[in-house]
């Protein structure tokens, strides 16, 4: 593949000031940490599960000329980019590569090509360790930047690229991954697993030695350090057994994988590995403690506090420096679509106290469970102790309402009292007047039912006894609550009238 046609550019020649450095590890470079990610399991496992998180988001686009009602927007140039970023990859492995890159080694290139109107029509991820950023004369801007190593590299504008990276607060111009924070412990990963390899081969220890009762010369000393290092430095030599000259005595040694205690240092770097990216370890799968509830938690944990958290790093990059790059944008917001699922629980407590507090109908409350409507479930549960109150007057120090007050007594010919801190006597005889009044017409019909229904059992009971000579195994429930319904229904609608 010619890199030159897919970032349609001309090649300059390289220059000394565009290399790439930082403070960590040797081994652990950019190239180091990408290399590292194919080769420690739980770098692995852990970046790969954010980067499929973040792969699966659906942006989304809103105009905002009118903030306190944003119209969305289905169709958009910028949505078809974000969909079809290239013809060599999908949107998810474009966002999850991305992602890769930014959380080993901080950072990522999104290079822009446009199409004849100006406006991105493709976006190019380049390997983010070959990409160098070229400083302008005043710190901290930048001039451009530079793709490649070695003889030949590839220039950009500014205008052209869009840089991501994490915050660095020993270079600005370049980002600081998570991983870069624990170089040190992912070396160590890496050491001990190649030790523990090698030791299937030749115990990866050394059998013995060769003890001298005299002195060495500084000539023998140096020819047998040379010696020892040529042949046994070194983890991948795992030192086989020393022969040296000069009428030794041998020793055994006893070193043992165990005293090595490689169980104890990898779980170590497995909690730092995890503890660096605030990975839950339910949510890679292990089971330590782990029931199904804080298994969920750990999912909502993961999306709440890890996943979101980058999605609006991204957007915002992006509101900031994609979406002016076309056409009447002002008023375009980008989004994406929530990633934060509510755990079973929070939607158990969310049904529960909307139905008991009087904003949610039953049905409602069911559909939010996944349950399907019942025939007479589309009612408000109003609790028959609350009392409608006008919203306006005054509120006293005790809490009691004017207006409230002036309603009571309206409703049961008064003159209205001023309020005070408690209710007197006669407020409450009058109070409880006026409840008991409006309720009167429910208890009729309570009444006029319960004779009703008493009515039709005792026919139906006497006419099967004198019928079959036994009295009937059961009643007609169904036909019963059917008789409840109209007075019921008195009881909600009094209560819904009144909180209007």
């Amino acid at each position: 593949m010619d890199i030159l046609k897919i970032f349609k550019k001309k090649s300059i020649p390289n220059s000394p000031y565009l290399s790439i450095g930082g403070l960590i590890p040797p081994s652990m470079n950019q190239a180091g940490l990408l290399n590292a990610y194919g080769q420690i399991g739980w770098l692995h496992a852990v970046v790969f599960r954010i980067a499929l998180g973040c792969s699966e988001v659906e942006w989304t686009l809103f105009d905002s000329s009118n903030p306190e009602k944003p119209k969305q927007i289905y169709k958009h140039p910028i949505l078809t980019l974000l969909k079809q970023v290239n013809p060599f990859q999908t949107s998810n492995e474009f966002i999850a590569l991305d992602t890769i890159y930014n959380e080993l080694i901080g950072e990522s290139y999104w290079i822009l090509n446009n199409n004849g109107l100006g406006e991105p029509a493709e976006i190019i991820l380049p390997y983010p360790q070959k990409m160098s950023v070229v400083p302008a004369a005043n710190f901290p801007y930048v001039k451009g930047y530079v793709y490649g190593v070695g003889v030949e590299v590839v220039p950009f504008d500014v205008n052209e690229v869009i840089h991501f990276k994490y915050p660095n607060p020993l270079n600005q111009y370049h980002g600081l991954a998570p991983a870069q924070a624990i170089g040190i412990n992912l070396d160590a990963e890496q050491n001990a697993d190649k030790w523990v390899n090698q030791f299937f081969y030749n115990s990866a220890r050394p059998d013995g030695v060769i003890q001298f009762d005299y002195n060495l010369s500084d000539e023998q000393f140096d020819k047998l350090k040379k010696q020892w290092s040529e042949k046994y430095k070194g983890v991948s030599k795992a030192h086989q057994v020393a022969l040296l000259e000069g009428g030794g005595k041998y020793l055994q040694i006893q070193n043992t994988i165990k005293d090595m205690d490689f169980p104890n240092l990898k779980q170590k770097n497995r909690d730092v590995i995890l503890g660096v990216w605030g990975m839950h370890p339910a949510s890679l799968g292990l089971t330590e403690n782990v029931n199904k509830a804080n298994a969920e938690s750990a999912e909502y944990q993961h999306a709440k506090n890890i996943i979101k958290p980058r999605l609006d790093w991204k957007k915002a990059k992006m509101q900031e420096q994609l979406v002016p790059r076309f056409r009447n944008s002002d008023n375009l917001t980008l989004g994406f679509k929530e990633v934060v699922k509510e755990t079973t629980e929070q939607k158990i407590m969310a049904a529960e106290s909307g139905m008991r507090a009087g904003y949610l109908t039953i049905n409602e409350a069911r559909t939010m469970q996944g349950y399907d409507p019942l025939p007479n479930g589309d009612m408000l549960l109003v609790p028959l102790n609350l009392i409608p109150t006008p919203t306006s007057g005054k509120v006293t120090q005790g809490g009691a309402v004017e207006a409230r007050m002036a309603h009571n007594h309206e409703a049961v010919g008064s003159n209205p009292a001023p309020a005070t801190k408690s209710l007197s006597d006669d407020q409450k005889r009058l109070h409880w007047e006026a409840y008991a009044k409006s309720t009167e017409r429910q208890e009729e019909m309570f009444n006029r039912v319960f004779e009703s229904v008493f009515n039709d059992q005792k026919d139906y009971v006497i006419g099967e006894l004198e019928r079959t000579g036994h009295l009937p195994v059961q009643l007609d429930d169904e036909k019963t609550a059917k008789k409840f319904q109209p007075a019921i229904e008195l009881v909600y609608q009094s209560g819904f009238e009144g909180a209007v």
